[in-house]
């Protein structure tokens, strides 16, 4: 019984695995493809063009993200994460509990909170990273750098958000949650994480990719994607903010920050008890974990994952 449920365990996993894989080569593919067609197009609407501003150009078009994000959801359900189209529309249209303006607005502050949470953990790694002569300031300029232009709006507030949760929370939270939802969370916000290959956003991600999964299995897969878009519309709208008055885009950005932390400590003061039930209740059963390490196509995509958030970092 229990080589059998191992065995069951292994198929599972590297499925995921190999999915996930061809899903980030989809990726890939179309944005490069997309790139080069922006390319060609540039080269005859604006043939003057020199390389710097043809690249900025490039890495400021938030159209070949997007592209790539569409479909990146394709592998997820071609190869059967799902294995039906009805019980995809069941994660979409799943409701357990109702989201109410009242539940959104404290999860926005939460994320807030956790976002200023991973702050205070990349400071002392970069820190650390700066004594061996490395730097995390090329990754935070990837970040912010791209910022700024009406497609790459589009694409953070809109493609970005629906596109993310659909492969993490929609596909891969809910096709683990057979071994325990906070298994299931944590898997999807750590691949979640990793995925965005850069070293500042990984905390981050990974926090906030927890409690967007719980608000996905609680309450429903369109309203995480709904915070989660409302968190990258105020990101974005403070990037937009800075561009034309700093000072003032600094006193809501900290008074945000503020908010969010004093939010997310009393919420864990209050709700301590609660999350540890519910860790307690939704634990996996022994021998999940190490079957989801050992498996090959999940260890070949996180050395990938990995090795491209690392590349994020640079040499002084």
């Amino acid at each position: 019984m229990e080589q059998a449920r191992a065995e069951s365990k292994s198929e599972v996993f590297s499925r995921l695995g190999w999915v996930l894989i061809l899903s980030q080569l989809v990726v890939l593919a179309a944005v490069w493809g997309g790139e080069q067609v922006y390319r060609m197009y540039l080269g005859v609407r604006q043939p003057q063009l020199d390389y710097v501003s043809l690249l900025r150009l490039l890495r400021s078009n938030g159209w070949t993200l997007a592209l790539g994000a569409l479909a990146g959801v394709l592998p997820c359900y071609l190869l059967r994460l799902t294995p039906k189209l009805r019980q995809l529309t069941g994660y979409l249209t799943r409701v357990r509990k109702r989201t109410t303006p009242a539940v959104v607005v404290v999860c926005l502050f939460l994320v807030m909170g956790l976002q200023n949470l991973a702050t205070l953990i990349t400071l002392p790694m970069e820190a650390i990273a700066n004594l061996w002569g490395w730097s995390f300031v090329d990754a935070y300029a990837s970040l912010v750098g791209h910022a700024g232009t009406t497609s790459m709006a589009i694409y953070t507030v809109l493609i970005a958000p629906i596109c993310e949760e659909l492969v993490y929370r929609g596909f891969v939270m809910r096709y683990l949650e057979r071994y325990g939802r906070v298994f299931a969370m944590v898997v999807a916000s750590l691949l979640f994480g990793l995925m965005h290959g850069n070293i500042i956003q990984l905390p981050s991600a990974l926090l906030c990719g927890i409690l967007f999964g719980y608000v996905a299995m609680e309450y429903s897969l369109p309203a995480s994607m709904l915070i989660h878009a409302l968190n990258n519309l105020i990101s974005e709208g403070l990037t937009w903010l800075q561009a034309a008055d700093e000072v003032t885009a600094a006193a809501i950005n900290q008074a945000v920050i503020s908010f969010g932390l004093v939010a997310f400590l009393l919420f864990v003061m209050h709700w301590q008890p609660s999350i540890r039930g519910y860790m307690r209740e939704n634990r996996t059963e022994k021998g999940t974990i190490w079957a989801f390490v050992i498996s090959l196509p999940i260890l070949l995509l996180i050395v990938y994952l990995v090795v491209l958030t690392a590349l994020s970092i640079k040499q002084v």
